[in-house]
């Protein structure tokens, strides 16, 4: 069970950066990713014969940052296609999938990403409706566009990304709603970047006629994929044939918690959402500190260019403000909760006031799905005042037996 390296949780840009640097400083790592390749959502790999998509500094970057890690491919092993379910306080890291294996590292760096929010919506578990994050996923890995009319509801400048993509590829979406009004005065406080990239997308959609509509919530998605939306100016609806929701994104930190007896840190948008300029250069943070923790040093100060990128963040977060909070609180209750467990709020209000973690697993069956609450547990914080359900806790996700049985017993018997 006792292993020599660092374990690394996610082969993304953070966690990337994070490995190369702790080899180049000597140190054997072990990268771990429930993906076919590394990449992470940023540069998610495509299929063979497909050009790579994304912005061309971004994937310099990314090029400039593989070739550093097969510089020391003696150092770095790579483990796609394989599932972390969690660290003990023993500090035991039981892996399944591309590779079964109980290992007890020297460390381990979290940097698992961003999750997407997706506010519930009467409709939004439909056939049909889907993230706008798996839409984008689609096209990095294949290509190649959905058929049909596609229709981008929610908020925040994600939408306008997928937008973009898709429209170059020749299936502009018949429209994005946007329930913020993100064009004020503030923007004018953003880095040259973010405008140069914001420019970019609404140029293409606008060249392409796609309506991009501030200020309007998508309220129900009724069967044949009606959405129902509103406006400044009133009601309105489109007909689509698949519909992608999007409603920011926060930290990918849902159930590891960080006691145990091997030093444990994140990276990230696993730790912070800096966006994929920042993400690099958390991992590198991250990666130091960890040098600096196994020799017993302190850990060196936090790089400008994160504490730039956090102030960037901040103000977008403004800027796409708007009142989720109304939009929820007005939600019906035969509405979706859980899509895993299809949990309804009528669910959630049985279960009384305040209801306990045990209350809500057992017995309402909330977060016991597939996702393990990483979809639910902030609406069913919201509805129920708790914050049992998204708390630490053993295994991350379900684990089949076949996967007990696969680890090695010399792992078992250390």
């Amino acid at each position: 069970m006792h292993d020599g390296r660092i374990i690394v949780l996610g082969a993304g840009p953070a966690g990337m950066a994070a490995a190369v640097t702790l080899a180049e400083a000597g140190q054997r790592v072990l990268v771990v990713d429930q993906s076919a390749a590394p990449g992470g959502a940023v540069h998610r790999a495509p299929l063979p014969g497909v050009t790579a998509s994304g912005l061309p500094a971004h994937r310099r970057r990314w090029s400039a940052l593989m070739a550093r890690a097969a510089r020391q491919a003696a150092r770095i092993d790579i483990a796609c296609d394989t599932r972390c379910s969690g660290v003990d306080a023993t500090g035991a890291v039981l892996l399944t999938g591309g590779l079964t294996r109980l290992l007890r590292p020297r460390g381990v760096i979290v940097a698992p990403g961003a999750r997407e929010r997706v506010l519930p919506r009467p409709g939004w578990t439909l056939p049909g409706v889907v993230t706008a994050g798996a839409i984008q996923t689609g096209l990095k890995t294949s290509g190649q566009p959905p058929a049909g009319r596609i229709l981008l509801a929610g908020s925040g400048p994600f939408l306008l990304a997928v937008g973009a993509e898709l429209t170059a590829l020749g299936t502009p979406p018949v429209a994005i709603i946007e329930a913020a009004q993100p064009l004020k005065p503030a923007a004018l406080g953003l880095p040259i970047s973010y405008w140069a990239e914001a420019a970019r997308y609404r140029l293409s959609l606008a060249a392409a006629g796609v309506k991009v509509l501030t200020g309007a919530r998508l309220d129900t998605i009724t069967p044949g994929l009606v959405a129902n939306i509103t406006t400044r100016h009133g009601k309105g609806e489109f007909q689509a044939d698949l519909i992608g929701l999007h409603d920011g994104v926060a930290s990918n930190d849902t159930g590891l918690g960080a006691q145990s007896a091997i030093p444990i840190m994140r990276a990230g948008d696993g730790r912070e959402v800096l966006g994929a300029r920042a993400a690099m250069q958390d991992g590198t943070r991250a990666g130091l500190a960890m040098l600096a923790t196994l020799a017993g040093r302190p850990a060196p100060a936090e790089p400008t260019t994160l504490i730039r990128q956090r102030r960037a963040q901040a103000r977008l977060a403004r800027l796409y403000a708007h009142d989720e909070i109304g939009a929820l609180n007005s939600l019906p209750k035969d509405t979706i909760l859980c899509r895993c467990e299809g949990r309804t709020l009528a669910d959630l209000d049985a279960l009384g006031r305040s209801p306990t973690a045990r209350d809500l697993r057992l017995t309402g069956r909330f977060g016991m799905g597939a996702c393990q609450g990483r979809f639910c547990a902030e609406w069913v914080a919201h509805f129920s005042n708790t914050q049992d359900l998204g708390r630490p806790r053993l295994p991350l996700r379900p684990i089949a037996i076949a996967d007990l049985l696969a680890v090695p017993t010399t792992d078992i018997g250390d």
